[in-house]
């Protein structure tokens, strides 16, 4: 059976094990049609890294690349940067592909280790902040490498959307999502997408829905479900 033309590359969650029927990914996927291949690209359990779900990504299309010529790309949280690493390196490899959507969900840039990366740190567990360092194979913070690929990326796609909230509680906003922010705002090729805990935001093709507040979920995990296409 021939494969579909086009591919939808979702990363879930740092350690994440989010349905992949009722979020973002799964309304960006029916916004692109039935035709698309779709490569859920998650957490497999202990001891993988960001690096290794990077390396899954990349052998995915590998091995379908001379039947994929579109490709869209969508990350919740440190998945974020999975997805903008991936991306970096399939418009290197593979000029010819179509660079469609990117879609970046409570993205945490990690320009600095957040409350959870120090809660890890303590525990003895490898921190989101010292995997995705890892992941760009560099010493100190990730977020200038990942904000950097990220503004190289505008001239590829032709849709990138970034969706945040600065009422975050994990993707911290201070010296972190905001740096990213001040960095992309204004650059042609990124829609940058300021969603409010407790509000309906409807615009630039995107609804988010955050009207209904659960207080034992922070907004970071409920912008997944809240957003749609």
């Amino acid at each position: 059976m021939t494969q579909p033309e086009a591919a939808l590359f979702v990363f879930d969650g740092y350690r994440g094990a989010n349905d992949v029927g009722q979020n973002a990914a799964a309304s960006l996927s029916r916004l692109l049609g039935a035709s698309v291949a779709v490569c859920w690209n998650k957490w497999l359990g202990s001891g993988e890294s960001l690096s290794d779900r990077f390396l899954r990504a990349t052998a995915w299309l590998e091995e379908r690349s001379s039947h994929i010529s579109q490709i869209s790309a969508i990350g919740l949280s440190m998945g974020c940067q999975v997805a903008v690493r991936f991306s970096q390196q399939m418009s290197a490899r593979y000029p010819p592909l179509c660079l469609d959507k990117l879609v970046l969900v409570a993205p945490d840039p990690k320009y600095r280790p957040v409350g959870r990366d120090v809660e890890e740190a303590s525990a003895g567990i490898s921190s989101a902040f010292d995997e995705a360092v890892g992941l760009w194979g560099s010493e100190g913070a990730a977020g200038p490498q990942f904000v950097s690929a990220l503004a190289d990326l505008t001239g590829h796609f032709a849709d990138i959307r970034i969706i945040y909230c600065r009422s975050d509680g994990v993707a911290e906003w201070k010296n972190n999502v905001d740096l990213m922010i001040q960095e992309l705002n204004l650059r042609e090729g990124v829609d940058a997408i300021e969603a409010t805990d407790g509000e309906l935001l409807e615009g630039s093709d995107t609804t988010v829905d955050l009207r209904s507040v659960n207080l034992e979920s922070d907004v970071h995990e409920r912008l997944w479900s809240s957003v749609s296409f």
